[in-house]
């Protein structure tokens, strides 16, 4: 059996392939598409918003759970979870790391790669370092995919998803300091999650320790944003 994907996700953290493409994610499946997830990290800096207390491994096992029982839930596939650094990224050898996801793209040899675009949708440095790598990766595979689509937050909603953010922000240093300008609206295509936004909030829902609905109730469940680069 060929293991070719229609497409592969490359993330930085488990519940990016949910938050950020649980949309684009379903909108694939549902058109019959096969869909990979690649995460870099498996997240064990992240907040354990159930206040159990969990080290960072018993968080980092319990993230992966998670990432793949939302994958199982929207038709996809997590294939893989490499161990780099939580809120590290940036510090790892980038070469590396391109090398690392250059193997999974032409193992999959997907047709389109979906990953992060120049802000990282949040500003997280995780998130933009690994929007880089995929797109480097995607450029010297042997197996290059005919697009990648990179999430950005329009500019028109910018503002507002900016105050909320500003409000959410646990570990600071791992952002950006500067201030999210969003993608020129013109230049993103838009998907329309209201034909799935439950089943991507229940696939949200599915990373019980790192939930926020207030967070998923601001823009998360309304749009996602794509900047469509085309390889030669």
């Amino acid at each position: 059996m060929s293991d070719k994907l229609h497409a592969l996700i490359i993330v930085a953290h488990p519940d990016d392939e949910s938050y950020v493409f649980g949309g684009a994610t379903i909108m694939f499946v549902t058109q019959g598409k096969t869909v990979g997830v690649i995460c870099a990290t498996a997240g064990e800096k992240g907040v354990d918003r159930m206040n159990l207390g969990r080290s960072p491994k018993e968080l980092a096992e319990i993230r992966a759970e998670e990432l793949h029982a939302a994958c199982q839930l929207m038709g996809c596939e997590c294939k893989k979870i490499f161990q780099y650094p939580d809120g590290g990224l940036s510090e790892e050898n980038f070469t590396s790391l391109v090398q690392d996801l250059t193997e999974q793209v032409n193992l999959y040899k997907p047709e389109v790669v979906l990953t992060f675009g120049s802000e990282g949708i949040t500003g997280h440095r995780d998130h933009i370092l690994i929007g880089q790598a995929a797109m480097e990766a995607s450029k010297r595979a042997e197996f290059n995919p005919s697009e990648i689509w990179l999430a950005g937050m329009p500019r028109s909603v910018i503002k507002n998803f900016q105050e909320h953010m500003n409000q959410r922000k646990v570990h600071h240093s791992h952002f950006e300091k500067n201030i999210l300008e969003g993608m020129p609206d013109e230049k993103l295509k838009m998907i329309d999650l209201e034909k799935f936004a439950e089943l991507k909030h229940q696939a949200i829902k599915t990373h019980a320790s790192q939930y926020t609905p207030s967070l998923v109730a601001n823009e998360f469940l309304k749009n996602e944003g794509y900047e469509i680069i085309k390889l030669p």
